[in-house]
């Protein structure tokens, strides 16, 4: 559910404009400008998995509660669980969007399969969930690679906390470009975790929930540059808003003096839903409205 960090990708041409001094050494600005690119789609893509995935775990539970499969209601995707009881583990969780774009509740269209290998449920203490892709597309895009999701449990502050790690990650773009992505960040569930949309189906029950996402991701880009992009200070996503409501992400190319951040609270900003950000560049900030 996290599409509001794709934003970074319709915007990452203001970031290399700003940044056209810095002496680049290996890499021109069409090549930085790729990378941010990608760097950007490829964070948005495998969020937005651990969301869905998050989210049909809690469905598969109210299924295998009622001791039966229910057909998906008109545009949501088909889930199949096996075997189908409370008491067998490893289970196997298909998530089948089928061969035809379905547009969810983030505003982003998907086809094709995520496969769960659910070792519990995915709201018991150090339960690990296991995703693969099968002919899985995102906004076009093909996805592969793994990804994995544990439950810490409760933490200090009474959220439920987990920890999600992308592996082997590999996109190919529409235009046959590919790209590779590793990840590993903390996703801490602040507000909403205490109602239940996968369960209720009331909108409303989704768009009170709200995370803190921290960690880093590494990758290539279709153009062989490595880079890392960490949160400098923690991202606050609300499910339905369109934009990342605070937070800095700070991107690092290696082999280059670029450096840049983007800061989602800028100052004058009173914070909540709104597009509102600024770049920091070497020291100078540039407000900017998010598309």
């Amino acid at each position: 559910m996290k599409n509001t960090i794709i934003i970074l990708s319709a915007f990452s041409l203001l970031v290399i404009l700003s940044c056209k001094d810095v002496d680049k050494k290996t890499m021109n600005e069409g090549e930085a400008q790729t990378l941010l690119n990608e760097a950007a789609i490829a964070y948005s893509i495998y969020a937005g998995t651990q969301e869905e995935a998050t989210r049909a775990g809690l469905q598969a539970e109210g299924l295998l509660n009622k001791s039966a499969q229910a057909p998906a209601p008109e545009g949501s995707p088909q889930i199949s669980i096996d075997p189908m009881d409370l008491t067998s583990w490893p289970k196997t969780i298909s998530v089948n969007y089928g061969p035809e774009n379905i547009t969810g509740m983030d505003g982003h269209e998907r086809r094709g399969k995520m496969i769960i290998t659910a070792h519990d449920f995915p709201d018991v203490d150090g339960a690990v969930w296991e995703i693969t892709f099968s002919d899985f597309y995102h906004d076009d895009n093909k996805v592969e690679g793994s990804q994995t999701i544990k439950y810490m449990g409760k933490n200090s502050n009474g959220h439920p906390e987990y920890q999600c790690f992308v592996t082997d990650g590999m996109i190919t773009t529409p235009t046959e470009k590919v790209f590779y992505f590793e990840q590993e960040i903390t996703r801490e569930w602040i507000e909403g975790y205490d109602t239940h949309f996968a369960l209720t189906g009331n909108a409303d029950q989704l768009c009170d929930d709200k995370y803190k996402i921290s960690g880093s991701h590494w990758g290539t880009s279709s153009e062989g540059y490595t880079y890392t992009m960490t949160t400098g200070e923690p991202l606050i996503v609300g499910v339905c808003c369109r934009w990342v409501e605070e937070g800095v992400l700070s991107v690092n190319l290696d082999d280059s003096e670029l450096s840049c951040e983007i800061d989602y609270k800028p100052a004058g900003d009173d914070g909540g839903c709104n597009n509102q950000a600024s770049f920091s560049i070497f020291g100078a900030n540039i407000p900017i409205n998010l598309p």
